[in-house]
């Protein structure tokens, strides 16, 4: 059977936290909305492989042999900012995968340069019965496919005109990426697409806010980390009131 990641995908657009307070005094006037952002990134925090759908039958111990796909793509590159395929063998149950790490990254080099408006992360667990193969060379494979090719410019064409297309063509590009592991008997784990656009509100809430998402076999974190200097320094000027509003 052909690799889909669509079966049992988890998309969302995240709802996060209310954001920081959006007034100050009339004196003191308003603070800058999500369009002033400094800077972005986005932190694949935790993994935890719950169940790797390996059974223990004596003498084997049930590890399994895994893919970590993350493909992070916005609206102001051509091509991802982020197309990475790991491995990692031997993974028992409830084990975390090593993947703290920054898997977008995005900070204001020039005062007039406007920050994205959308950021769509796919992140997917394959597993594997066959050995693992050179990440490299799939993922040169994959981006020589005339099929890759051809949705990417729809992937990049959809964000600006048709975001509401973008989550299925990211999810068609993935399979493409796991088709190159040819030769590889492979089922799909988790796949997760999750979208943080300014029109939702994924920029206004400074600072670091994790999401997290799950399925039966896998659990993850997905950490988002919003600069904004002129809003930091307008919520350092707020008086404390001492009551709530």
């Amino acid at each position: 059977m052909a690799l889909s990641l669509q079966d049992d995908a988890i998309v969302s657009t995240v709802s996060l936290p209310a954001a920081q307070p959006g007034r100050l005094d009339g004196a003191r006037g308003i603070i800058p909305d999500s369009g002033n952002v400094s800077g972005l990134e986005v932190r694949l925090s935790r993994l935890l492989v719950k169940d790797n759908h390996t059974p223990r039958i004596p003498p084997f111990p049930g590890y399994a042999n895994l893919y970590l796909l993350v493909v992070v793509i916005d609206d102001q590159m051509q091509e991802p900012r982020t197309l990475t395929l790991n491995s990692f063998a031997r993974v028992d149950d409830n084990e975390d995968l090593p993947v703290d790490r920054t898997v977008y990254y995005w900070k204001q080099e020039q005062p007039d340069q406007k920050p994205p408006c959308q950021v769509h992360v796919l992140v997917s667990v394959l597993k594997s019965k066959k050995d693992l193969r050179d990440t490299g060379q799939v993922l040169a494979a994959a981006q020589s496919n005339d099929t890759y090719k051809s949705l990417l410019q729809q992937v990049t064409a959809a964000i600006v005109k048709a975001p509401t297309q973008t989550v299925g063509l990211i999810l068609q590009l993935g399979n493409v990426i796991g088709s190159a592991l040819t030769d590889v008997e492979d089922k799909t784990l988790f796949t997760q697409v999750v979208s943080f656009t300014d029109i939702n509100g994924d920029f206004d809430t400074l600072g670091k806010t994790p999401h997290e998402q799950e399925n039966r076999y896998v659990a993850s974190t997905l950490s988002i980390i919003v600069r904004d200097a002129e809003r930091e320094q307008a919520l350092a000027t707020l008086a404390p009131t001492g009551q709530p509003s």
